[in-house]
């Protein structure tokens, strides 16, 4: 059993819930068991590695715990991790990232060394290698990562050119946007893309959390007609519009932009994500949200599903300056490609 990937998967259940804190997972294994899980809680709750001691109780005594980050060691909103650990008598600790904060980096081990325990960084599982680019972009620049995402054609089309919906990616690709989806606090979409397509964008069954739904409306008028309206979260969505959206009321979180361009726009819609502590921003754009962003270079990385059927015609993201792609993956018949933006250009 991949202790690690079980550890992960507790760090899902804290997207979205423990931001501006790291989303982090911990399980304690005593015997070859696992006696005890946990995720990091809201802001000011506890952390990972105190919930999943706290479930392991009495147990957790010369037991060894895996957590996906390493352990805090200074007193924030909460006390330190390493504290919990020691005096838990945690025999050993395993942990798949180095926190960049330098409060922390490098730190803990020292700390639990010092305390007869032993820690150990391991490589992450492969599903969960890129789960922490965003905290760690987050704590350098203190904004939010920006990931694209978009479905094309063998020949380059997003949409058909009525921009009425069109399937352009299988199964497997769905499934993987759905995963993809889950690793976010927030995800947006353009107003084009919700008259268009009326998503719910929700994970659809791969466990995790649903992110907090953004709509970059910007002159477009909104129905108070569509599915991210009637879908009951914890958090109501939140709408960028040039324009009030009276329709909205009681149903969507409405900001009024007031900047002339779209980057002063798109700006103060991140400098609002930056200030709630959002790590990672994932963006499903329509054609013309996807030209604006790249054009401003406002992203962080891009991923393409390209699919293998043709469309002849439609609407294309492409702009004449595009990201250097590359191939990761095969799902299904469609491929998966990405490309990272230098953050010194």
């Amino acid at each position: 059993m991949n202790y690690l990937e079980k550890a992960f998967e507790q760090a899902l259940l804290a997207v979205g819930v423990s931001f501006p804190n790291p989303a982090v997972g911990a399980v304690v294994v005593k015997d070859g068991k696992i006696v005890g899980v946990g995720h990091t809680q809201r802001i000011h709750g506890p952390h990972a590695e105190v919930m999943a001691l706290r479930d392991a109780g009495e147990r957790a005594n010369q037991a060894t715990l895996y957590v996906t980050l390493e352990p805090c060691c200074h007193f924030g909103r909460t006390p330190p991790c390493t504290q919990a650990i020691i005096a838990a008598g945690i025999q050993k600790v395993f942990f798949a990232h180095r926190d960049p904060n330098p409060q922390v980096f490098g730190k803990s081990e020292k700390i639990l060394a010092s305390a007869g325990i032993e820690s150990v960084f391991v490589s992450p599982p492969d599903d969960f290698l890129h789960f922490y680019d965003a905290y760690d972009f987050f704590v350098r620049n203190r904004r939010p990562f920006v990931e694209l995402k978009i479905a094309e054609s063998a020949d380059g089309f997003i949409a058909a050119a009525d921009r009425s919906p069109v399937r352009i990616s299988g199964m497997e690709a769905n499934v993987w946007t759905a995963k993809w989806r889950r690793t976010a606090e927030c995800i947006c979409v353009g107003g084009g893309t919700v008259l268009a397509d009326n998503p719910k964008l929700t994970v659809r069954g791969v466990g995790g959390n649903h992110p907090i739904r953004i709509v970059f409306a910007g002159s477009r008028l909104l129905s108070r007609h569509l599915h991210l309206w009637e879908t009951p979260f914890a958090r109501l969505p939140m709408v960028y519009s040039r324009i009030p959206q009276t329709e909205l009321d009681g149903l969507a979180e409405v900001r009024l932009l007031e900047g002339k361009t779209f980057a002063e726009n798109w700006s103060k819609m991140m400098d609002d994500l930056s200030q709630m502590g959002i790590h990672r921003l994932a963006v499903e754009p329509g054609a013309t949200l996807c030209r604006q962003i790249l054009a401003n270079k406002m992203w962080n990385r891009l991923f393409v599903l390209r699919s293998t059927k043709e469309m002849f015609n439609g609407l294309s993201w492409r702009s004449g300056v595009e990201p250097e792609l590359r191939q990761i993956a095969k799902l299904g018949t469609d491929f998966l490609l990405a490309a990272d933006r230098d953050e010194n250009q």
